[in-house]
Formats: C-alpha cells, structure tokens, sequence
C-alpha cells in the first residue's frame, strides 16, 4: 500500500474567531472614551458591540454555520463603516470588524 500523505490546512477556529471578536470589541469602548463625541460613542455601545455579542453567543456554543454570526457581524460592520465616515479615527475599528468577518466566513464554510 503507498503511503498517502493527507494534507490537512490549518485555518481559523470558533476560538480564535472569538478572541479577534473580543479585541475588536475592546478596541471600540476604547474608541469610544471621551472627548470622542457621544452620538458616536453611543453607537458603539448601542449597536456595535451588542452585534458583536449577538455573533459571540452563537459561536460559544459551537453553531459556526449560523446565519446570526454572519449577520451580527455584518451589522457591526456597517456601523464602524458609518463611525468611521464621520471620524477618520474609526477607521482601524472598521478594518478589524472586516478581518473578523473574513475570519468567521472561513469558519463558516470549514476551512
């Protein structure tokens, strides 16, 4: 019998996926200190990082195919592209909501 190499690719999990969620999350009540202005920093703490959370539940318990992480996610990331549209300094915010949504697709589809 030949021997068979099995190529096995090592890929983001439902663990890391929350840690660079949790990061994110910090880096927004970070942003969201003052002097920054309070309509922005009530969007963050109002709609961004409850998003956030929303897509954190669902991968804690393992569901790494729901649609509610993809969501989630998606929403917190229209808020950071809005944030970041009234202030430049949002923009790394947005970045890394986008790298968690790249990070979570791959979860997603297994890879």
């Amino acid at each position: 019998m030949a021997n068979q190499k099995t190529e096995r690719r090592e890929g983001p999990d439902a663990l890391a996926v929350i840690t660079l969620l949790e990061e994110a999350v910090q880096f927004a009540e970070t942003l969201a200190i003052p002097p920054v202005d309070r309509s922005l920093a009530g969007r963050i703490g109002e709609e961004l990082i409850p998003a956030l959370y929303e897509a954190r539940t669902y991968l804690e318990v393992g569901h790494v195919r729901s649609p509610e992480i993809r969501q989630g996610i998606s929403r917190a990331s229209l808020v950071a592209s809005d944030l970041a549209d009234a202030d430049p300094a949002f923009g790394p915010l947005h970045s890394r909501i986008r790298v968690l949504q790249e990070e979570a697709s791959l979860v997603a589809r297994g890879e």
